[in-house]
């Protein structure tokens, strides 16, 4: 009796996640740190304690986050005692300015200071004015292993988020990584080998490794550790059926590092490797320290060891100083790659990068214009890509039922295709790896039944 009515009287959080992977992954941490004392809701309006992770990336990331703090404002006003707290890239950038700018805030706290939320709650609750914790640590942050059970979403209970590093050395010019995470630090490899058994243990059955640029992990440790070592290690754990990550750079990628790819079978066959730009020129305007050539060359190589890889990317058009020629290079790359699926972004400046004190000449039409055309000629690739796929077996991860249609299952391939099961059976249930025959397609999802 006593347990149902205390969790009748727990708290509710809400946290609205905005940007990355790595936004997704501390969120994840943020309720497995509150959840002694609060648990996850849907809807802002159910909340006791609402956070805000912010991106710096997207366009116009500080308008978007006061016109949300206005809402919680509204919210406060028919909630006493509802808490708002502001993290993420934009409140490592902005600091004390969103306290300054937002009477609805109760706590701002960086990228590196997760751990101390239940103290900056327990402040406010004591009656101590609004605080803003952005330091910067130099070591990797204590925080809790694991996933909240109550963390409400589904493909985490299937697949775990797991840090390896945080922070980026690369210093490209567009970027304002470097700002917001900091440096390049590794996190330890036995931390991050009992966080994959802890996860192997609660259910899930892939590891999604997450850094700013994952290839170079180990490389500040000492004695120094190297990407692909981990990955060794990784695959040792019983019950890890897939290993994925986000997102190597191509100056990093070593030889080793593919045939790892090629000959272990944990290893999903989908790569996400950005190319930003095809143009020599532009890439060199933004600090990529990689040209065409070399980027094709590990394409061809990857290929070459493991035929049915999928290649995704991100692609930047529109930055400063490109020539309908420089754009023109980028078409052409998307032609000979072809990537099974891109991200591209029209270039907007971010402060403090290099980037934004160079002349943003190319105009917003011819931007649009060409985001336009970009992702036009991707929508094109996509739709060959996977009718290919039609006809052949492929190995699905199953992760839940289909938001859309909850009789119908869900599931990844190992390239990383989203695929509906047509027929699926009361027997399977997400966690279960099996083989499907591809019958269909829609316009991003394969379709199929198992065999």
């Amino acid at each position: 009796m006593s347990s149902n009515s205390e969790r009748e009287h727990r708290k509710g959080v809400y946290i609205r996640t905005f940007g990355c992977q790595m936004n997704e992954y501390d969120s994840q941490k943020l309720l497995k740190l509150l959840e002694n004392d609060y648990d996850a809701v849907d809807a802002p309006e159910k909340a006791d304690l609402i956070l805000i992770n912010t991106c710096s990336v997207r366009d116009k990331p500080e308008q978007k986050l006061y016109s949300m703090l206005g809402r919680m404002q509204d919210l406060k006003d028919v909630r006493p005692g509802m808490m708002v707290g502001v993290c993420g890239c934009v409140a490592q950038q902005e600091g004390e300015k969103i306290l300054n700018r937002s009477k609805s805030v109760d706590f701002v706290f960086g990228t590196h200071n997760l751990s101390l939320v239940p103290s900056l709650i327990q402040l406010r609750k004591n009656g101590a004015p609004p605080q803003a914790a952005v330091d910067y640590r130099e070591e990797w942050e204590e925080l809790p292993l694991g996933f909240a059970e109550r963390d409400g979403s589904g493909r985490a209970g299937v697949t775990a988020f797991i840090s390896i590093s945080r922070g980026c050395n690369k210093n490209c010019t567009y970027c304002i990584v470097p700002t917001t995470r900091g440096p390049e630090v590794s996190r330890a490899l036995d931390e991050i080998l009992r966080e994959a058994r802890i996860a192997v243990h609660r259910g899930s059955r892939e590891l999604l490794l997450l850094g700013q640029t994952v290839n170079s992990y180990g490389m500040d440790l000492k004695p120094r550790l190297t990407f692909v070592k981990l990955l060794q290690e990784l695959a040792k754990i019983e019950g890890v059926d897939r290993i994925r990550f986000l997102s190597p750079h191509p100056q990093e990628v070593r030889r080793d590092f593919i045939e790892f790819v090629a000959t272990n079978p944990k290893m999903c066959r989908h790569i996400h490797m950005p190319l930003q730009s095809g143009s020599d020129r532009i890439l060199k305007a933004m600090n990529r320290n990689y040209r065409r050539a070399k980027y094709l060359n590990i394409i061809e190589a990857l290929k070459g060891r493991v035929p049915d890889i999928a290649v995704s990317t991100d692609i930047i058009v529109g930055f400063p100083g490109e020539t309908e020629e420089d754009f023109h290079d980028t078409l052409d790359m998307m032609d000979r790659v072809q990537f099974d699926n891109s991200y591209s972004y029209a270039f907007s400046p971010r402060p403090g990068t290099a980037a934004a004190e160079l002349p943003d000449d190319v105009s917003r039409d011819e931007k649009l214009d060409r985001l336009q055309r970009i992702t036009a000629k991707q929508e094109s690739i996509i739709a060959k890509r996977m009718e290919a796929w039609i006809g052949r077996t492929v190995e699905v991860l199953l992760e839940g039922q289909n938001p859309a249609d909850e009789r119908c299952l869900q599931g990844r391939t190992s390239q990383n295709f989203m695929l509906n099961l047509s027929m699926p059976s009361p027997q399977l249930k997400p966690g279960i790896l099996l083989p499907v025959q591809v019958t269909g397609q829609t316009r991003y999802t394969l379709i199929g039944e198992p065999i």
